[in-house]
């Protein structure tokens, strides 16, 4: 690294009085080209970004855009920030503190610019996470224990899944298939609850048309063509579907006597989890072939022997009820009431045996890296996790529909792995733990290859310095210096930072509506809890605050999100950026964040749209009208804006306009926008033209109206391709 090409803040800004000017961000941003850049890296997050995907969280944005968004922020108008993208930028003059941490994205991209950094989230365990992503580690620590825990209780748990192939010969079982049961409401008889008979295929089924079949009669495995409609079963002769099973969306068919019944309802009634029964395996050969087999009486045994073993040990579980919320719902109305219902005796097993394990490592920093780790690992290794098929991860994690979605044909990994596992403890080692730590000895930005047919990424070293600096969970007694480290677990609106003592403020606000994060985090909290943090295992475990800044009633999370808002304008410079990442569907979800950005002292000044998390996602995938765009407010405090106010029809008019604009510029990329795109790019440029000179109050009224037309102009729109036309040109619109 050559030290001229080394661009500092201070270098930039020797004129005191520019901070004082336009920023990048407001004026000349280059969002279309970051969004290409950011669309690449959203394919394979955890390769491009692994440091932020150590663990579990949700909504997780993309470090391209961040980076993009503080070289905005930080550089005044007129520099172009592709220019200086790929060099290496220090900013130590910069101060920059994000409220909602999450999983660490604007933390990490800002600390690796070289900026103090100071991250704060309610949640302990999105803290726990980016501690261990940006604190202090020795790889060589990492290395040397993973191979005690191997020795210490790995193979252990490998013998519990261990089974015989076709020729009777000792294997590895990679998965056990298992399907939820329950009873007929008329007969009595089990029922078990297969949506479908065909319980495995390849994830590129073009190419590998074979499919793996239960026989509903006798339970033989085989294998037949995915598209066959009417097979015989190769163990018994029994003719039948394979595409239709006992259970539908929300209702089961007895096959002893056809009678219709609500799943749920009829499982609540009994006042437990369903009952399951194992059906399948797939097991690795001493070959290292795959084979799927019908489940025998030693397999049935060998689970029997675990549940023996567990009962002997009596390890401690998390028996920590399950709290009623917006995402809990689903599966307490399933019956399960603690968090340890979640899993299977096996499962437990080996579980606490891992943990325990785990708990004897002296060091503390590897400690906890690995107790992360081993509550990542629950994600994949659970009762409601399913199975995607070979091509691919072969599991499905938990959390795939971003709810707690009860798994009618859940799978059962083996919780050690071997090298051809998914999901498992000794993958993840090293796909997460060692990769994240890889990158912070050499971090890097991706690119989008020139001169292909199809957009490819490639990975730009030499642009960041190793990551990590002094670390500090408290504020320190002399203060922050230069490129310093602070992360703190609680509530952003009552944070201990001296007045005015940031320069950036850039963050990533939950929704008021979608999911809720500690509802979901209490899954691993509990185990973190229990294994890891002095054995707590009181019976209100659970991440949920009265502080959240989460709720379903839009004025009640507007007035949470301007709590931390007003303490964001105390502790940022006069001259400095709020800067925030949002969309949203409905109307609320835009008068809420508007009247809580006003009401805490700031007005919009620009709004930036950009390419949003992965637009592969199973929500995303499912909507009909899905949003692949997120927005950039550009906030600066209310007294320094001096833009005249606008009436509420001169507004829409100035907001199609500059929307149109934008909108283009995407188009010009080949970028496909959906409805719904279009309407968060004209709603977030409405914000921007009608906060000057409005209170909370009038603001609200007035975009209420306003927010009611333009969707009437946007339907209108999307209904007449001659007014389309006329509106916002020959756009590249994905209808």
């Amino acid at each position: 690294m050559q030290a001229e090409d080394n661009l500092t803040y201070k270098e930039q800004f020797s004129d005191s009085n520019i901070a004082l000017q336009p920023k990048a961000i407001e004026d000349g941003f280059p969002f279309e080209e970051i969004s290409e850049i950011a669309e690449i890296e959203s394919w394979r997050k955890e390769i491009y970004r692994p440091i932020y995907h150590i663990h579990k969280w949700w909504a997780q944005r993309l470090g391209s855009i961040f980076r993009g968004v503080i070289l905005g922020a930080s550089f005044p108008s007129g520099k172009s920030i592709m220019d200086i993208f790929y060099k290496p930028v220090k900013l130590p003059e910069i101060v920059v503190f994000d409220p909602f941490m999450g999983s660490g994205t604007i933390v990490g991209e800002a600390h690796k610019l070289g900026c103090t950094v100071i991250g704060r989230d309610i949640n302990p365990v999105a803290f726990r996470a980016v501690k261990i992503a940006l604190g202090p580690l020795s790889r060589k620590n990492v290395e040397e224990e993973f191979k005690k825990l191997e020795l210490k209780v790995g193979k252990k748990i490998c013998n519990l899944y261990k089974s015989k192939d076709s020729k009777g010969k000792e294997c590895d079982v990679l998965y056990y298939f298992w399907v939820k049961v329950t009873y007929c409401p008329a007969c009595g008889n089990r029922v078990e609850l297969f949506p479908s008979f065909i319980f495995a295929r390849h994830a590129y089924i073009e190419h590998n048309p074979k499919v793996h079949v239960v026989c509903p009669e006798c339970g033989f495995i085989f294998s037949e063509c995915f598209d066959s409609e009417s097979v015989s079963c190769k163990g018994c002769g029994f003719r039948f579907n394979p595409k239709k099973g006992w259970a539908k969306r929300t209702t089961a068919i007895c096959k002893h006597c056809s009678h219709e019944f609500p799943i749920a309802q009829t499982i609540r009634v009994t006042g437990n989890p369903p009952a399951h029964k194992m059906f399948a395996k797939l097991v690795l050969r001493q070959d290292k072939t795959k084979e799927y087999l019908t489940i025998t009486n030693e397999d049935i045994k060998a689970y029997a022997q675990a549940n023996a073993e567990l009962l002997s040990l009596e390890p401690a579980l998390p028996r920590i009820p399950i709290l009623d919320g917006y995402n809990t719902r689903q599966i307490i109305n399933y019956g399960y009431k603690y968090w340890h219902e979640l899993f299977n005796e096996r499962q437990l097993l080996a579980l606490t045996l891992l943990a325990t394990a785990i708990q004897d490592i002296t060091e503390r920093s590897t400690r906890e890296a690995f107790s992360i780790l081993f509550s990542g690992t629950l994600e994949f290794n659970n009762m409601f996790a399913s199975y995607k098929g070979e091509g691919t991860g072969a599991i499905r994690h938990m959390f795939s529909h971003h709810i707690l979605k009860p798994e009618r044909t859940p799978i059962e990994a083996n919780i050690w792995g071997t090298p051809k596992s998914s999901g498992a403890f000794s993958t993840l080692y090293r796909s997460r733990l060692l990769r994240a730590i890889d990158y912070r000895a050499a971090p890097f930005e991706v690119a989008v290859k020139k001169n292909e047919i199809r957009k490819r990424g490639r990975k730009v070293f030499g642009i960041s310095s190793p990551m990590g600096n002094n670390f500090y969970s408290s504020f320190p007694e002399k203060g922050l210096k230069s490129g310093d480290i602070y992360l703190s677990c609680g509530d952003s609106a009552n944070i201990d930072l001296p007045d005015k003592f940031v320069n950036l403020v850039i963050t990533d606000p939950p929704f008021f509506d979608n999911v809720h994060y500690s509802e979901l985090a209490d899954f691993f909290y509990v185990w973190q809890e229990l294994y890891f943090n002095n054995g707590l295992s009181h019976n209100l475990c659970t991440t949920r605050r009265n502080e959240e800044v989460q709720d379903v009633d839009p004025s009640e999370f507007s007035k949470k999100l301007k709590r931390v808002f007003k303490e964001c304008n105390r502790v940022l410079r006069d001259d400095g950026l709020l800067v925030f990442s949002y969309h949203h569907s409905r109307e609320e979800g835009w008068t809420s964040v508007a009247a809580a950005v006003v009401g805490a002292g700031f007005s919009f000044i620009q709004s930036q749209p950009v390419k949003s998390e992965m637009a592969v996602a199973a929500p995303k995938s499912q909507a009909k009208s899905p949003i692949d765009i997120d927005v950039l407010f550009v906030c600066r405090k209310k007294i320094h804006d001096n833009r005249p106010q606008v009436y509420c029809q001169r507004a829409i008019q100035l907001s199609e306009k500059k929307a149109a604009l934008k909108i283009q510029r995407f188009n010009d990329t080949g970028r496909k926008l959906s409805k719904n795109d279009v309407r968060v790019i004209l709603f977030s440029q409405l914000l921007v033209e009608l906060s000057p000179g409005r209170d909370e109050e009038k603001l609200s009224d007035t975009l209420k109206y306003s927010l009611a037309k333009t969707r009437s102009i946007i339907d209108t729109l999307w209904g007449n391709q001659h007014l389309r036309h006329k509106y916002i040109g020959n756009l590249n619109l994905n209808f």
